[in-house]
């Protein structure tokens, strides 16, 4: 197939998303497909050489101004290149599918509201982001994404992410395929995980026997991390009704609130405030199970990853990921962030060796099935129905032959 796909800066050392376009890059041509990829900037060296790419170069003094132009000059781009099928993920239109990783924005507001227990508080927030003009921005270019009359179809990662876009944008179930997201295996692979996990635990002060939690996630507040400290805190002051344990705490974001926490709750020797850790591979390998009560998540990767490192998780029913689980056997998904005694057991039940080792060798194989190349697998399939759909009806023009390195100004 002759595909196009459209992102603004693919740089994979930015996140998730720009590694997911590489290596989708990298798939796609690797099965023979042509690919076009039209973005505005691109790390030097991180596109297999058959892809070719299309300079769409973005307008305006301020960064709103240069979203919204490079949207549509990707619109306009991508038109005239008489692709079979064209695939848009974050803050661009005008495509045949699109995949939109981060849920839909309505439906993160709202779960990011609901970190506030206080109800004057969560409405404060809501006013304060509606106040934003990046809100209307972005909830302008949603509108035209999700625009019936474009006749797009929609990737969705999870359920979760599918019953948000039939309830916010009225997208017919038809239109809208679930294929959640997917891990590369290959990379968690360690050469000496034993001596790796024996290693971290030394340098962390943690003994062999230990039983030790994880949690990875640069946005604190949306991943859970207070609910969490406090399950632990509750713990604490209930004599550990099973058995002591260690949280290890990974991530870029802002400690110094959850470091208080930590010391008001007495948890200085229980909570262990890393920080950005170089190499996650190393604390899932020195952690015993993997726990992220996030208030929403569409599809974790992190969880995926926990899981095919063996560890079992603990989550809740906001994270798309769950939806992959069987809750209490690969892990446990709880009703939500809130729900500190079910936290509080599902914390209690991995004290329990023979219970937790069994979950570990479900989780390890759940998700080392979260393949990449079955994830590519199930988007070429929808991307053929496309392809075939728009042959019938005569909408894909005669294709011209375009430079490699092309340049929309």
């Amino acid at each position: 197939m002759d595909l196009a796909l459209n992102y603004q800066r693919v740089d994979p050392s930015r996140g998730g998303a720009e590694t997911y376009v590489v290596d989708l890059c990298r798939a796609l041509v690797r099965r023979g497909h042509r690919v076009v990829l039209y973005a505005a900037s691109w790390a030097e060296g991180c596109l297999p050489r058959e892809v070719e790419v299309v300079r769409v170069q973005p307008r305006g003094w301020s960064r709103l101004d240069r979203i919204w132009s490079f949207a549509e000059r990707s619109e306009q781009a991508i038109a005239r290149g008489g692709h079979e099928a064209s695939v848009g993920f974050i803050n661009t239109w005008g495509h045949d599918v699109l995949i939109p990783q981060g849920g839909v924005q309505q439906g993160s507001l709202r779960a990011n509201s609901a970190r506030y227990v206080s109800p004057i508080s969560s409405r404060a927030y809501l006013l304060s982001k509606q106040a934003n003009p990046k809100y209307w921005l972005y909830r302008a270019i949603e509108r035209k994404q999700f625009e019936l009359a474009r006749g797009a179809c929609y990737i969705a990662v999870s359920r979760m992410v599918r019953g948000q876009i039939e309830e916010f944008h009225g997208v017919p179930g038809d239109r809208i395929h679930v294929v959640p997201n997917s891990i590369d295996v290959g990379r968690l692979e360690v050469a000496d995980p034993s001596g790796i996990k024996e290693q971290v635990r030394l340098k962390l002060g943690l003994q062999a026997d230990d039983l030790v939690g994880l949690f990875v996630g640069h946005n604190f507040a949306l991943k859970g991390l207070d609910p969490l400290i406090r399950a632990m805190g509750s713990r604490r002051r209930r004599g550990y009704p099973s058995r002591p344990m260690a949280l290890l705490v990974c991530g870029g974001g802002r400690i110094a609130p959850y470091a208080r926490m930590v010391h008001r709750l007495g948890l200085g020797n229980d909570v262990r405030l890393l920080g950005f850790y170089p190499d996650v591979r190393e604390v899932y390998r020195a952690a015993d199970f993997f726990v992220q009560p996030t208030f929403y998540d569409p599809c974790s990767l992190v969880v995926m990853e926990a899981l095919a490192c063996g560890l079992p998780v603990i989550t809740t029913a906001q994270n798309g990921a769950g939806e992959l689980m069987e809750s209490g056997r690969e892990g446990f998904v709880l009703r939500s962030p809130r729900a500190e005694d079910e936290l509080i057991a599902a914390l209690d039940a991995m004290t329990d060796d023979d219970r937790r080792r069994a979950m570990s060798e479900a989780a390890r194989g759940l998700g080392r099935k979260q393949t990449f190349d079955r994830h590519v697998e199930r988007l070429l399939a929808v991307l053929e129905e496309v392809a075939s759909t728009k042959r019938g009806t005569n909408r894909v023009p005669s294709r011209g032959i375009r430079p490699a390195r092309a340049v929309v100004s």
